[in-house]
């Protein structure tokens, strides 16, 4: 066992390195609406909003305050009564250290089976903007470290083992920062989203004492390959082997931690998963892996997603699957292609009046609506449609949460978590 999880080293020369990537904690813009033209806000404390045209003070007693989209400006209503029209863009900014806000129905996992509103408590600066969809985008600006406390227990829940979370505090703080200097997520006014194509990002509202700690004792922490930060990928649950990159993102540099497809336990497998026999019997077998709700203690969130099953009747999977175009009844899908873990990653859609073929693990997935938990699956033919037998939830590439839950579970700390996931990775500090 000990083989696989040497302690991680901080380089020697790490001082250098962060003084050149940065020499004081950056302040990170995170987008976390831009899918509404309403908004719902009230105020914990004192703040300022500050336009082209106005500047007005808020407190908690002035309730909830209504923003609304009104052709090119925005009109904001105060006490159910009271009206300003302001240009297209303003800022709110607390005259508290630790002020916050909250904002009402911020919409969460849009186009995932989990889409829901919630009621959402931040801090920081809030910029508010009007984008090309004529919806609002509201970006929130704070320190990395401060972002972070809202990412971890969003990611891997505020009640996990102390050592996962700082296994997951350093991971987020690693592509955070490469967020930042790539811009693989940015916009005209964000660098980062605050949804699960980037990092979920929830505020303050599930942060814990145990989640804050975790933050605070990882602070400025990122993996790196030979001294660079590397993409610090991760996903609820990897099905008990992780995924190359290559074969779910074909354009996005592939650090050597990546280039290793592995089991998510101790021992090494060598089974060709690409072959659809073994595909097949690897989703219904029950493996010893770190992610297996059967053989160890893991959330609810987690239990539903290293085997899974989903049922579409043939009129419903051509439908969704056809994207609007008049192609008829799915009559077949061809797997043409799988990874190192059983995910497909190229398919064929074949339907009564024409095919289409799809390349990638997530675009595959969003063939499906709501989109497939994992693209890791067999299919079965039945006489309403097709039955999805499947593994893991996410992409695969990069650290297994639930797996790292376990490991903390076992006694593991959030070093030798990293160095199972990340195997070529080492830490360093980016500040």
């Amino acid at each position: 066992m000990k083989k696989y999880f040497l302690i991680l080293s901080l380089f020697a020369s790490h001082s250098f390195y962060a003084q050149t990537l940065y020499q004081n904690e950056p302040i990170v813009r995170v987008r976390i609406i831009n899918a509404v033209d309403t908004l719902k806000i009230s105020f914990s404390d004192e703040w300022i909003l500050a336009s082209e045209n106005l500047i007005k003070q808020f407190k908690p007693e002035d309730g909830e305050i209504l923003f609304t989209i009104v052709n090119s400006g925005i009109k904001m209503t105060v006490m159910d009564r009271e009206s300003f029209i302001m240009n297209e863009s303003f800022i709110l900014h607390s005259s508290a250290d630790a002020g916050s806000l909250k904002i009402k129905n911020v919409p969460v996992g849009v186009g995932w089976w989990w889409e829901s509103k919630e009621d959402r408590i931040y801090e920081g600066e809030i910029y508010i903007y009007i984008n090309s969809e004529n919806n609002f985008d509201v970006i929130v600006h704070l320190p990395l470290e401060q972002y972070l406390k809202g990412v971890v227990p969003n990611e891997i829940g505020g009640t996990s083992p102390l050592e996962a979370l700082k296994a997951q505090a350093v991971a987020a703080r690693s592509e955070a920062v490469m967020a930042l200097t790539s811009k693989l997520y940015g916009g005209e006014h964000h660098d980062l989203t605050s949804g699960v194509e980037c990092q979920v990002f929830g505020g303050n509202g599930k942060r814990t004492e145990m989640s804050d700690r975790a933050v605070i004792e990882t602070k400025s922490l990122i993996l790196s390959e030979s001294g660079k930060p590397i993409n610090a990928y991760y996903a609820s649950n990897c099905g008990g082997h992780s995924e190359l990159i290559r074969n779910v993102w074909f354009d996005r540099p592939a650090s050597e931690s990546y280039n290793i497809s592995h089991p998510d336990w101790d021992d090494s497998i060598a089974v060709d998963f690409g072959v659809e026999e073994n595909a097949r019997g690897w989703i219904f077998s029950n493996p010893p892996a770190f992610c297996n709700p059967e053989m160890n203690n893991l959330p609810e969130w987690s239990r539903n997603n290293f085997r899974w099953k989903r049922e579409i009747s043939t009129e419903e999977i051509g439908r969704m699957t056809s994207k609007g175009k008049d192609s008829g009844n799915l009559i077949d899908l061809k797997i043409l292609k799988r990874g190192t873990s059983g995910r497909t990653y190229h398919a064929k859609f074949i339907y009564e009046k024409d095919s289409t073929e799809v390349l990638g693990e997530l675009n595959i997935r969003r063939m499906f609506d709501p989109p497939l938990r994992s693209s890791c699956f067999v299919i079965d033919k039945v006489e309403s449609g097709l039955t999805f037998y499947g593994a893991g939830w996410g992409h695969g590439v990069g650290m297994c949460q639930s797996g790292a839950i376990t490991m903390a579970n076992r006694g593991y700390n959030f070093e030798q978590i990293l160095k199972h996931y990340y195997r070529k990775a080492d830490l360093i500090k980016a500040y």
